[in-house]
């Protein structure tokens, strides 16, 4: 007689070598007395376990866990090998810490809409709970129960609980149901979790020609077919839906350059970046747009239309997986977009305008130690006005935040930007022009968030069709 199991779920259990092992709880155990550890592991709001989960945390850069990172691709590499998949590059979506302090315990979950995911335990004293995996075919685990067939082998037991060791790795499918059993013993058991899912095409990322590094010679926008992006040319009579990571597809032979402005801005520029520019900037400039600063006494759709279009982020994607690339290339650090969406800035002017740029600002926000700003011109040439500007605090002489600045934005609130006005009023009082990067079609101006920068509009040039912006921030 042939037993067949059919419908099988896959369950990796390995233990990594006891040397790195050691040295994964050194960078660990230094992580946890750290600043940053106190402010981004915080108490779950649903069970008891402390967790980095609800941060904008990737605790595998916070803690320098490069080891356990490639330990964890190449099981997992290993691991869709055996299940006879398809190849494909892997990467680490996310990543976590979770403390259980005895008493401990997590409730089932899934972690839906990822390839694969994992637990790597740090520290696991005896009897501080296993991760347990219930068999998640509902209809036979109600069928063992009514008909008292559960057993202990593996065909049919209704549950499979994993006794969790230092230095041990527990990996299965993202969609599976998992929960953690309460730490009944008397120390903490440290975990780190992971999700991973196929890594965006790579591209070839090089430093432009030239001691000069100069910006490459454009060519005019080639002009695509409808098969090219997926999509047709967009006209008022033939709108179609459109798929976000075949509009904006990214070019495979880029050339970044790297040009400081004022020789202390650090700007990167790449042009040539999108693959399809005249679509991009056909689809975004008929779309529907959305006024996003709205508020009582202010000047949007009095002066001016100050909209915004959000896309979202469909992993894998190639500006996503480009930015990455140069900001690893450049600042040797790895980064993950900020949100799960981009945005398309669309402006235009009612009213002539009353400033050469908006109000200088810096993208930094709470809890983001170190961000990087990403924007694409989608403009033809024949509609490119301006560019970015970036600025120094006249008042301090500092092009990134600073004390000075705080402090007089407290007493004047029109430094800021408020969403009251566009254009900032008395700008030359508090603001000195450092630079300026031009606005080009289909390129990529990436720098530091810290550093104050605007729209810098030169000319009234946007009455009869919108300035576009595509922007999307990657965070460390």
């Amino acid at each position: 007689m042939s037993i067949t199991p059919i419908f099988s779920v896959p369950l990796l259990v390995e233990d990594i070598d006891p040397t790195v092992r050691d040295a994964i709880h050194a960078k660990v155990t230094a992580y946890l007395a750290s600043e940053r550890a106190n402010r981004d592991i915080v108490p779950s709001p649903e069970e008891s376990v402390a967790t980095s989960y609800y941060q904008p945390a990737q605790v595998l850069t916070d803690a320098d866990l490069r080891e356990l990172e490639h330990f964890v691709i190449g099981v997992a590499t290993r691991f869709l090998e055996e299940l006879r998949l398809p190849g494909r590059r892997l990467e680490i979506e996310r990543s976590w810490i979770n403390i259980f302090k005895p008493g401990a315990q997590e409730a089932q979950h899934s972690h839906d809409g990822s390839l694969l995911s994992c637990s790597y335990y740090v520290e696991a004293p005896k009897d501080c709970g296993c991760i347990v995996l219930p068999d998640p075919i509902g209809a036979r685990r109600s069928y063992r129960q009514y008909t008292k067939t559960a057993g202990s082998d593996v065909l049919t037991r209704r549950e499979i609980a994993v006794e969790p060791q230092p230095g041990r790795l527990v990996m299965f499918e993202s969609w599976l149901p998992h929960y953690v059993q309460c730490n009944k013993s008397d120390q903490v058991r440290i975990s780190i979790a992971m999700n991973l899912r196929e890594a965006s095409p790579q591209v070839a990322v090089s430093p432009a020609r030239g001691a000069a590094a100069p910006t490459p010679v454009i060519e005019p926008p080639r002009e695509s077919s409808a098969t090219s992006v997926g999509v047709p040319r967009a006209r008022s009579s033939d709108a179609k839906p459109f798929l976000f990571n075949e509009l904006f597809e990214v070019r495979q032979d880029l050339q970044l350059n790297e040009k400081p402005i004022g020789n202390v801005v650090p700007t990167i520029v790449i042009d040539d970046f999108l693959k399809h520019p005249e679509e991009a900037r056909d689809i975004v400039g008929r779309a529907p747009a959305a006024n996003w600063k709205h508020e009582k006494g202010g000047r949007n759709f009095v002066d001016y239309y100050d909209c915004r279009l959000r896309f979202p982020i469909r992993p894998p994607n190639s500006m996503i997986a480009a930015a990455q690339q140069v900001i690893r290339q450049v600042y040797s650090l790895n980064t993950r977009p900020s949100d799960a969406s981009m945005d398309v800035n669309w402006f235009m002017q009612i009213h002539d305008k009353r400033a050469d740029f908006a109000v200088p600002h810096n993208d930094m926000t709470e809890n983001v130690r170190r961000s990087f700003t990403c924007i694409v011109y989608l403009n033809r040439r024949e509609e490119c006005s301006g560019g970015t500007a970036f600025f120094r605090f006249k008042k301090s002489g500092s092009l990134v935040l600073d004390e000075p600045y705080a402090k007089a934005m407290q007493e004047d609130s029109r430094i800021a930007e408020t969403g009251l006005d566009y254009w900032g009023g008395g700008a030359g009082v508090w603001w000195e022009t450092v630079g300026t990067v031009d606005m080009v079609p289909g390129r990529l101006l990436m720098f530091p968030s810290e550093y104050f920068h605007a729209a810098y509009h030169p000319q009234n040039s946007f009455f009869e069709f919108p300035r576009l912006t595509l922007a999307f921030w990657m965070v460390c």
